[in-house]
């Protein structure tokens, strides 16, 4: 006996067969069953979701001779055989990609325009009608506003937006759904224990995992499912896996995956690289890779939103249980993100003669993606800091302050140190005019210049500290549950301990400019007894306490003193609070400027610049 497709075999011949398109069934059979039947029917839908089926299936059912009660038509009848051959003379079959013109259309409107042959109906059914041009819709429409009692029309289409409105107002219209994932791989297995009961049929094994592997590779349709497990079958395994379906059906191992985006959850750039060059080498191409990534970043977005939807990705329970593991630590906003560059990396793919080099940045920009927070969250913190430092509003805009200075906020960011000028031009000297050279008291401030205890306030050269209205006491330091406020004992101050702390600012500050930055303008106070003591306001405090800066520092202190240190902080003393810079404070760092870009003073701070008439 000649080899027949498992799609071919298994199609369905009655209305309960159908999978998936409940609604569409149910609507029918009740309209056979009352006698309700229409002139024309439109069934709409993607590929393989039993559009062509479902038309066969209600034009047996209304020629058929048997049914008597119910809607499903017996199959062994005359008319019902033939049908399911494709010969009956009462139902036409046309191709509306090959039978588009108005030619075409002339010759079916004659011929059906005679009474049945055998069955009480003539049914014409007119697969991909959205195919027709428009002239063949026009010569269609007259028999379609007054047809002959004896006919039924049943258009299908995956396009219905290309149909007239005239042809689409004067139909009844079905449309058919997806069929889940999880329908699929209980069809497939159905599928393999009927071909385990036939005689002629097929033997094997069908393992889940594999189940869901080939209902994810349909994207819901049910024929390319069918077509696939074929395909598969016809490799001549006992047993079919997940390995198997990968190999025959080219599809990327879903182990790559969880290896790769595994790297990236846990800000692994260089293991993420190297599973992403793994993954090449094994031959897989990067545009599969990019989709396959797209899907896996997808599965743990779902499944942090909803951790219940197993409907909604198809992996086998050990897998989504390891899929839940990496959801840990990331909130729906930063997988949003990740979901998103991994997306927008496979447009540019498409076109580039180097699409590794688009995986490979999307790769890492999602491994080193930082934690983002959201916007309640920020007010949160910014209230808390505002607490923290005495809970006074900043005074108006442009209100009265001392020296018209602008009112101080939480958020204000000092200005840069100063920068070191270049030498002075040759044995010539300054020019006429210029600025005179700077002293030695406009020298540069080191990166560690503020852990010198003597010099803490804003030096005179340097950069100016950060603005502030007037200079409030300093408040009480608020006790934190990892870091020590009160010191027992004199922590010791003395060279080799200022030189640590500042090898310490270096290489924070080359991890992490911004914690570095901040301790910076902090005051080192010296080494206690297995602790650190540092002098900071509340705001800097807050930033250095947070657990991932925490345990930055607390890693190059260990490394840098030899030792595992505690880092306690302490408020800052009333006579350390910062001060607005006056214009002694400002003339060095102007002359260094003027010097530095060879420019002409125009204005000196506090001077009223006088106009060209003056």
């Amino acid at each position: 006996m000649a080899h027949r497709s498992l799609a071919l075999k298994y199609r369905p011949q009655v209305f309960s067969d159908l999978v998936g398109q409940e609604h569409v069934s149910a609507v029918l059979t009740r309209a056979l069953e009352n006698g309700r039947v229409a002139q024309a029917y439109l069934f709409t839908g993607a590929r393989g979701v039993g559009k062509t089926t479902s038309a066969r299936i209600l034009a047996k059912a209304l020629n058929c001779e048997r049914r008597t009660k119910g809607a499903d038509p017996c199959n062994a009848c005359t008319s019902c055989t033939e049908i399911t051959s494709g010969v009956s003379l009462d139902v036409a079959e046309i191709d509306g990609a090959s039978n588009r013109g108005i030619a075409d259309v002339q010759a079916l409107r004659e011929k059906v325009r005679f009474t049945p042959t055998g069955g009480r109906w003539r049914v014409v059914i007119i697969d991909e009608v959205h195919q027709l041009s428009n002239d063949a819709f026009a010569a269609l429409l007259k028999t379609l506003e007054e047809p002959p009692a004896h006919l039924v029309f049943i258009f299908a289409t995956t396009d219905p937006q290309k149909l007239p409105d005239t042809i689409r107002s004067r139909t009844q219209r079905f449309d058919f759904a997806r069929v889940p994932l999880r329908r699929v791989a209980e069809r497939l297995q159905t599928i393999r224990q009927r071909e385990a009961d036939d005689p002629d049929g097929t033997r094997f094994a069908l393992t889940e995992g594999a189940a869901l592997l080939i209902a994810q590779k349909s994207e819901g349709s049910m024929r390319d499912a069918v077509s696939a497990l074929d395909q598969v079958v016809s490799a001549g395994e006992a047993t079919i896996d997940e390995e198997l379906v990968r190999r025959v059906l080219g599809i990327a191992d879903r182990e790559v995956f969880f290896r790769l985006v595994g790297a990236i959850v846990a800000r692994d750039a260089k293991g993420a690289l190297t599973a992403l060059h793994e993954a090449f080498g094994q031959g897989l191409d990067p545009r599969d890779l990019v989709e396959g990534l797209t899907e896996h970043v997808r599965h743990l977005l779902v499944l942090r939103i909803d951790p219940q939807a197993e409907d909604l990705v198809a992996v086998t329970a050990e897998d989504l249980a390891r899929l839940r593991g990496q959801t840990e630590g990331w909130t729906e906003q930063d997988l949003m993100r990740l979901l998103r560059i991994a997306a927008e990396a496979a447009e540019p793919m498409k076109e580039s003669s180097h699409p590794l080099i688009h995986l490979e940045a999307a790769v890492l920009q999602m491994a080193t993606l930082e934690s983002g927070g959201t916007l309640a969250e920020l007010l949160e913190r910014l209230e808390r800091l505002e607490q923290q430092l005495g809970g006074e509003s900043p005074p108006p805009q442009g209100g009265p302050g001392p020296s018209g200075a602008r009112p101080a906020t939480a958020g204000a960011r000092p200005a840069p140190p100063a920068v070191v000028p270049r030498p002075a031009p040759s044995s010539t000297g300054p020019r006429a005019g210029g600025p005179p050279e700077p002293g030695a008291g406009s020298s540069p401030v080191r990166s560690g210049a503020f852990a010198d205890p003597a010099r803490f306030s804003p030096p005179r050269a340097a950069a100016p500290a950060p603005m502030a209205a007037t200079p409030a006491p300093a408040p009480q330091p608020v006790v934190a549950a990892a870091v020590a406020t009160a010191v027992d004992e004199a922590p010791r101050l003395d060279t080799p301990a200022l030189d640590s702390w500042r090898e310490v600012l270096e290489r924070v500050n080359a991890r992490k400019r911004m914690l570095g930055a901040f301790l910076e303008e902090s005051r080192f106070l010296g080494v206690g007894a297995g602790h650190l003591l540092v002098a900071m306001d509340d705001l800097h405090r807050a930033v250095v306490e947070e657990k991932e800066n925490r345990a930055l520092l607390a890693a190059e202190v260990t490394a840098v003193f030899g030792t595992r240190l505690e880092v306690r902080c302490t408020g800052l003393a009333p006579d350390a609070a910062p001060r607005r810079p006056s214009e002694q404070d400002l003339r060095p760092m102007i002359d260094r400027t003027i010097a530095w870009f060879e420019g002409d003073l125009v204005e000196r701070p506090g001077t009223t610049r006088r106009g060209p008439d003056a």
